[in-house]
C-alpha cells in the first residue's frame, strides 16, 4: 500500500483515487439497439464504432471500457466496449458504475421534493436544519475573518453559492484516503476532514457572493434530509427516486447492501482500479450512488418532464438558477442541475468525476448517457457526448 500512496504522491495527483495496477486489455464489445429499420440501422453501427473508438489502454490513463445510451423519438440504443474490470470482462451496456457526482441531482430532487410537502424551505438557513452535535456552524464558513456558517441557506448549498471550498482539493486528501481504504465514513467523519485541513478558513466569499463547486454543500444538504425526514438518506433516495421508477440496480454504495443483478463494472484513475482499493463512503450526498446508463436515462427523463414533482413551478425553479450565469467552462449551474449546450441544443443533466455523463434535451425528446470510467481522459468526455448528438442529428430522422 504505502509504495502506491507514493507513486500517486510524487505524481502530483490532487484528485480522490485509489490503488492497484491494471494489465494491459484486450478490447470486447457488446450491443442492443431498438429502433426502425433504414438510418437508424446505420446510427446503430456509427454508434458502436464510436464506442469503440474511446477505448485505449496504452499510455498513463488507460480508458478500460466505455459504455453509452442514446434515446430519441423513435429510437433507442446502448452499446459498450472494453473490459468491466480491466482484465478479462467484458463490458456490456447494462454494467453498473459508481455516477459520481451526477449523484447530486438526486439529492437536489429529495430536497425539492421535501420542501414541496412543506418540510423545509430554500431560504431556510443551516442554524435552523442543523445544531451544534452535527457541525459547529460558527466555524463552517470563514471568510476575512468573519464566520457566516449559520446563515447558509438550502439554496445557497444546492446551487454552489455557499462560498464553502472543497475539502478533496487539498493534497493531504489522496494519502489520507489512501492509507485507510477501509475505512466506512460517516457525515460527521467527512467533515472532520473539513475541519481538519481548515477549508473552514479558506471560504471564497460570503453566502451568494459568487460560486464555488464543492462537495460539503450536497454533504450538509444530506444531512438535512436526514435530519428533516428522520430516516437515513439511502432510504430517502430508494423511496422517493428508486423506488417510484423502477430503479433496481441504483442504490448508495457502502451506506447499504447492493441492489440488482447487474454486474459492476470497475472506475479508474489513471492506471489504479478505485474498486479494488478505496472505499468511498467519503462521497455520500455529493456522489456516492451506483446506477447504469438505462437508470439514469430513466432517472433524468422523469424528473425533466416533471414526473417526480407535484408542481411544475418546482422544476421551473431548479432549471431556472442555470440562467444566472454561474458554472463551469462547459456548463451552467442550477439547483443540482447542469445546463449545457450541445450541438446548438439546451440539454440538463449533470456530470461526474469518473467521466460519465446524463443530460436530456427536453426540446427535442433526446437524451445521452455514457461513461468511460477514467477521471483522466483529457477531454475525450465531451467530444463523445457531442459526437453521439451530431450522429443522432445527423441521422435523418426527424428531430
Amino acid at each position: 500500500m504505502a509504495r502506491y500512496i507514493a507513486w500517486l504522491v510524487s505524481a502530483g495527483l490532487v484528485l480522490g483515487a485509489a490503488l492497484a495496477f491494471a494489465p494491459q486489455d484486450r478490447m470486447c464489445t457488446r450491443a442492443s439497439a431498438s429502433s426502425t429499420p433504414g438510418t437508424a440501422r446505420d446510427l446503430a453501427a456509427e454508434l458502436q464504432a464510436l464506442v469503440e473508438s474511446q477505448i485505449d489502454t496504452v499510455g498513463d490513463d488507460p480508458i478500460h471500457n466505455a459504455v453509452l445510451l442514446v434515446e430519441g423519438p423513435g429510437f433507442k440504443w446502448k452499446g459498450a466496449a472494453g473490459l468491466a474490470d480491466g482484465k478479462s470482462e467484458a463490458m456490456t451496456p447494462d454494467h453498473k458504475f459508481k455516477i459520481a457526482s451526477i449523484a447530486k441531482t438526486f439529492t437536489a430532487t429529495v430536497i425539492l421534493q421535501l420542501m414541496e410537502k412543506g418540510r423545509l424551505e430554500l431560504d431556510g438557513t443551516l442554524e435552523e436544519y442543523l445544531d451544534a452535535s452535527q457541525v459547529d456552524l460558527d466555524s463552517l464558513h470563514i471568510h476575512a475573518g468573519i464566520s457566516y456558517g449559520r446563515g447558509i441557506t438550502i439554496e445557497q448549498l444546492l446551487g454552489h453559492t455557499s462560498g464553502i471550498t472543497d475539502y478533496m482539493e487539498d493534497p493531504r486528501f489522496i494519502p489520507d484516503v489512501l492509507e485507510q481504504p477501509d475505512i466506512q465514513y460517516s457525515p460527521e467523519k467527512i467533515l472532520q476532514k473539513y475541519f481538519a485541513y481548515r477549508t473552514n478558513e479558506k471560504a471564497a466569499f460570503p453566502p451568494g457572493g459568487g460560486w464555488q463547486y464543492a462537495d460539503p454543500n450536497y454533504v450538509l444538504l444530506a444531512m438535512i434530509i436526514e435530519k428533516v425526514t428522520g430516516s437515513t438518506l439511502q432510504a430517502q433516495y430508494k423511496t422517493r427516486i428508486f423506488d417510484r421508477l423502477g430503479m433496481k440496480n441504483s442504490y448508495l454504495e457502502f451506506y447499504e447492501d447492493p441492489r440488482g443483478s447487474n454486474p459492476f463494472s470497475h472506475a479508474f484513475f489513471q492506471r489504479v482500479d478505485i474498486n479494488r482499493c478505496v472505499n468511498t463512503s467519503f462521497d455520500w450526498g455529493g456522489g456516492g450512488i451506483v446506477s447504469t446508463c438505462e437508470e439514469l436515462n430513466t432517472f433524468f427523463r422523469a424528473l425533466l418532464r416533471g414526473e417526480l414533482f407535484e408542481e411544475a413551478s418546482t422544476l421551473a425553479l431548479m432549471l431556472a438558477a442555470a440562467d444566472r450565469g454561474y458554472g463551469g467552462e462547459e456548463y451552467d449551474y442550477g439547483l443540482g442541475i447542469m445546463k449545457r449546450i450541445i450541438c446548438g441544443l439546451t440539454f440538463y443533466g449533470h456530470g461526474g468525476a469518473y467521466d460519465c455523463d446524463a443530460f436530456y434535451c427536453p426540446e427535442k425528446d433526446i437524451s445521452v448517457c455514457m461513461s468511460l470510467n477514467q477521471m483522466i481522459t483529457h477531454g475525450k468526455r465531451d467530444k463523445f457526448v457531442e459526437q453521439a448528438v451530431e450522429m443522432v442529428l445527423g441521422s435523418g430522422r426527424s428531430y
